[in-house]
């Protein structure tokens, strides 16, 4: 049997990348442990005491939630420096050796036809893309609610995104998901053997948590402005929320592009191990 080489180790942008992640977490528990910013994170702290009642309030509970998923995508980012570093028994663990399904279903990858491989990766593409747009769209109107001086045009922006977000983004960025799974476990990229698709998922998958807990007041502010006619005043901290917010989406989203573009190399250390498998039989 040929000699195994050794795992080289996560990448340098996976590491920059946790250091980035790592830098994040330190900041959201300084805001959330200290009150930094104003206590609670939501509609509710945007908006007057008159206004907040009755749709939703802070999300004191949203932050410790977003630590948590960047604190698990900073473990997976990191992965082989943990098991080489912290955890170099873990590989050996008895409950990872016998775990019924570990080897049986890492054995059987997903297959796809040509043609419904396909018609995922379009329906992939198609959903991201539409998903980016929307964000897009959604980010102009958002600035346009900020800065206009037409009192009607204020009103159709917000009632405008409030549609937008639920039945245009919301669905796209699901089914992105979705479809991204399932396009992942039939290809060789796998999910879980490729450190940028690994990215991908958490960057998705935070983004998607980023914009449910947006959403109560996304449709607060629509009901406002359905409702009466907004000054330059009314709920400017929520308005603000909203462009940051979609600003910041958008710049996940040209990254998960980039991602699926360039597909920096590097693979985990679940990957490496499953490519030495496969080599192995083929011989």
């Amino acid at each position: 049997m040929a000699d195994v080489r050794p795992y080289p180790g996560a990448p340098r942008w996976v590491k920059v990348s946790g250091i980035v992640i790592g830098a994040l977490v330190l900041l959201l528990a300084i805001i959330v442990f200290t009150g930094v910013g104003g206590g609670d994170h939501g509609p509710g702290r945007h908006a007057s005491p008159g206004e907040a009642g009755g749709h939703g309030g802070g999300t004191r509970g949203g932050l410790p939630m977003l630590l948590g998923v960047l604190v698990l995508g900073g473990v997976a980012l990191n992965w082989g420096w943990l098991v080489n570093r912290a955890l170099p028994r873990l590989g050996r663990s008895s409950i990872v050796r016998r775990w019924p399904l570990w080897r049986r279903t890492a054995r059987v990858p997903m297959t796809m036809t040509s043609g419904l491989r396909k018609f995922v990766l379009a329906a992939h593409v198609t959903s991201s893309v539409g998903t980016l747009g929307a964000v897009t769209v959604f980010l102009a109107l958002a600035v346009v609610g900020l800065t206009s001086q037409d009192a009607q045009m204020v009103r159709a922006v917000y009632i405008a995104n409030g549609l937008i977000a639920w039945y245009i983004i919301l669905p796209l960025i699901l089914a992105a998901l979705l479809i991204g799974v399932v396009q992942s476990l039939s290809t060789p990229w796998g999910l879980f053997r490729h450190y940028w698709v690994l990215a991908k998922l958490l960057l998705t998958i935070v983004t998607i948590y980023v914009l449910l807990n947006q959403m109560d007041g996304i449709s607060y502010i629509a009901g406002v402005a359905a409702e009466t006619t907004l000054s330059s005043a009314d709920l400017r901290g929520l308005r603000n929320s909203l462009w940051n917010h979609a600003g910041g989406g958008l710049v996940v989203l040209l990254v998960l592009v980039g991602l699926s573009i360039y597909k920096p190399r590097g693979m985990t250390r679940y990957g490496w191990r499953k490519q030495h498998e496969q080599r192995e039989a083929s011989h």
